[in-house]
């Protein structure tokens, strides 16, 4: 029986020595990448660095020259800036084009996209970021360090939860109405990106065509389409025609018109 426990006893404390052992490996790491970070972001403070000359800039992952900032450390294309207004789609074109430049700057590291993205914060925005970041920290809650972070907390705060729904409820009751064949497609293009629709083809073709004016749908269903290029098309087509159509009633109806003017007034006769 003792033996047995000496034995437990023994393999407990190799397992705490191996626990050890792991977290201070991940210390090493962790500083390491930091280390790296800093020299990513900061090449200025990397002794020898300076010695270099003008323009040169350190080959990234794919091998090209990552000379995209100033000699201060700013990069060269411009952060749009957001506001914090109520309109989610000011929202959505903002962090739309965040996403775009990071994916034109592969090599930026979470810290810098969050740094970068946030420098441009402008009135709520910037006082709803700046309490963000210190109610957390005073709650004792984890700093926001990653861009797929930063984007959760702000859809939380600027899309509301509804939108969605908001958002099927439009592209379900959208129609052609007074809008031009190019407008009504645009919009309904829009509402499917922003709501995240995924439908097969033929599915967004006859959503397409239930909503066409009377007079369009009936002329396009004349015709044969395999994708939505020709449908559009076809629409286009059928709108052009019916506007045509349009004035040459209206010109021969202005022509059948007969208005009888009044005889000129004639003078008295005096004898």
């Amino acid at each position: 029986m003792d033996a047995t426990n000496e034995t437990v006893t023994a393999m407990a404390d190799k397992m705490t020595d191996i626990q050890r052992t792991l977290q201070t490996l991940q210390l090493a790491v962790d500083n390491l990448t930091n280390q790296q970070q800093q020299r990513d972001e900061d090449p200025d403070e990397v002794p020898g660095r300076g010695d270099r000359p003008r323009g040169w800039a350190p080959l990234g992952r794919h091998g090209r020259g990552q000379d995209e900032e100033d000699g201060l450390g700013k990069p060269k294309f411009s952060i749009p800036k957001f506001e914090g207004g109520a309109d989610v789609e000011e929202y959505l074109t903002w962090e739309l084009k965040i996403e775009k430049l990071w994916s034109l700057h592969p090599n930026y590291t979470e810290d810098r996209k969050i740094k970068l993205a946030s420098s441009e914060f402008d009135g709520y925005a910037l006082r709803w970021w700046d309490a963000l970041v210190r109610n957390r920290q005073a709650d004792g809650e984890l700093p926001i360090i990653t861009w797929r972070a930063m984007k959760e907390a702000m859809n939380s705060r600027f899309v509301p939860t509804n939108y969605l729904r908001t958002i099927f409820d439009k592209l379900t009751l959208l129609r052609q109405g007074v809008k031009t064949v190019d407008e009504y497609y645009m919009e309904m293009e829009m509402l499917m990106q922003r709501g995240r629709v995924r439908e097969s083809l033929e599915m967004t073709m006859q959503r397409f065509l239930n909503g066409l004016k009377y007079d369009v749908k009936g002329i396009v269903r004349h015709y044969s389409y395999t994708n939505m290029n020709q449908l559009l098309h076809h629409a286009r087509e059928a709108e052009s025609q019916l506007a045509e159509e349009a004035k040459v009633k209206g010109r021969a109806t202005g022509a059948g018109r007969f208005t009888p003017r009044a005889p000129p007034d004639t003078p008295p006769t005096y004898l």
